[in-house]
């Protein structure tokens, strides 16, 4: 009995990716443990289920599969990318080629016309790459301006010291916890799959991820600045604990909200927008395309 063309699509794509998922299992392994200790990525393990719910949600009956050639110069660019992150000892590099060459087995075996439709879907993929560390000490130097710019002001003395803020009644430290990284990771990736499912206009939606990268900082400025005075004015009696924290996720989640409203208000009719190029016509399974990706995946990983 003769397998369905879609059952072995489906069968050689899930695969392809355990073998990348096996060859590639340093890179892999590290970005799943930057999921699990770092709470600002830890919405990686949710992205490949938020992809495939995408394609699912947007998959058409009768959709008919043609492997694509072309998609194994982008899973050979991944795998570059990949040796050339392992031996300069570089994860990010790491991260982004396994997530890129996901993306191009699935471009491969699927073909042009599913990888257009769902790109998206695809595309998501790349939020699940822990990004933004290096914005730290920057989102650091940015709330420790506003404070002692915000003291000066008003007239309360006091001297910065790197992200040390020394004031009469007490010290406060801009840690990197306080740079509000983990908020603006969040927002942006939040941000980025609400313009998808409820705007359609482009602008609309840049807009939309634009606020999310600068609300958050803005809310972390505001309280950062309300917890130092809060501190100054208290004798460091308020908002020095525990306090200062459920302060913090408050505002952050009350901002949030404001954005997810604004979004919800801003909704357009037939979002999320599914491209809808030709069918690819059908075409027999390629089994040598699939070798080959298999035969660069296994040579990327003997060669690292």
């Amino acid at each position: 009995m003769a397998v369905p063309a879609p059952v072995l699509t489906g069968a050689a794509l899930a695969g392809l990716v355990g073998l990348l998922l096996l060859v590639w299992r340093e890179g892999t392994l590290h970005m799943v443990g930057v999921w699990r200790s770092s709470p600002a990525y830890i919405h990686g393990f949710a992205v490949p289920f938020v992809s495939l719910g995408l394609i699912w949600d947007g998959w058409r009956r009768g959709e008919r599969l043609a492997a694509w050639p072309p998609a194994l110069l982008g899973l050979g660019a991944a795998a570059g990318i990949y040796m050339a992150g392992a031996w300069a000892d570089i994860q990010l590099a790491q991260h982004l080629a396994v997530a890129g060459g996901i993306i191009s087995l699935v471009a491969l075996t699927m073909g042009r016309t599913f990888a257009v439709r769902h790109r998206f879907a695809l595309l998501f993929l790349l939020c699940a790459v822990p990004i933004g560390e290096e914005l730290v000490p920057l989102l650091q130097d940015i709330t420790a301006s506003a404070i002692i710019g915000t003291l000066h002001v008003l007239g309360i003395p006091a001297i910065r010291q790197g992200w040390l803020i020394r004031t009469e009644p007490g010290d406060f430290l801009v840690e990197e916890a306080c740079a509000g990284l983990r908020f603006l990771v969040a927002m942006v990736v939040s941000g980025i799959l609400l313009a998808h499912l409820l705007l359609r206009t482009r602008w609309k939606q840049f807009l939309l991820v634009g606020l999310c990268v600068v609300a958050p900082i803005l809310a972390n400025i505001v309280r950062a600045v309300t917890v130092v005075l809060m501190g100054v004015w208290s004798g460091m009696d308020v908002a020095t604990g525990f306090d200062h924290l459920v302060y913090g996720w408050g505002l952050f989640a009350a901002v949030f909200a404001l954005i997810f409203l604004l979004a919800l208000w801003q909704s357009e009719k037939g979002a999320p927008a599914r491209p809808t190029p030709p069918f690819a016509a059908e075409t027999p399974s390629r089994p040598a395309l699939w070798i080959t990706a298999a035969l660069i995946l296994l040579v990327s990983g003997s060669v690292i």
